[in-house]
């Protein structure tokens, strides 16, 4: 998206348009939906974006955190100029990396509690037939 926007200096129909042929499913679906509804005259794309993000909402895992760092920078897309808009870019990646970290900390934590509980269990089961 970035790339489209600040490097091609592509219409953000366009960009929606060559993101969604180069993403797999569901963020296609997600730029999909956004370039149709603004080739068939969306007048706002704050609705748009709105739209297309509760129905990518239904179709991937994506968290409550996520939702709302993609509504911020929906809010954004489109109201400044390139050099603004890559600032957004990059303030909306940044806290995307932050939810990953805290999503890779919480995999680990429960993994080993679930590797724990399995060994005891498995123990507890030895006791009981001894």
């Amino acid at each position: 998206m970035e790339a489209e926007i600040v490097y091609s200096h592509a219409p953000l129909i366009d960009a929606f348009w060559h993101v969604a042929n180069q993403s797999p499913e569901p963020i296609a679906g997600f730029f999909q939906m956004l370039h149709q509804q603004l080739k068939q005259g969306a007048s706002d794309l704050n609705i748009a974006w709105a739209k297309a993000l509760g129905n990518l909402m239904n179709n991937s895992a994506l968290s409550y955190d996520e939702k709302e760092v993609l509504n911020q920078f929906g809010q954004t897309l489109g109201q400044h100029d390139i050099s603004q808009q890559k600032k957004y870019i990059q303030l909306a990646l940044t806290h995307l990396d932050r939810i990953l970290e805290d999503a890779v900390d919480d995999q680990h934590r429960y993994s080993k509690m679930v590797k724990s509980l399995g060994f005891l269990a498995g123990l507890f089961i030895v006791l009981l037939l001894i």
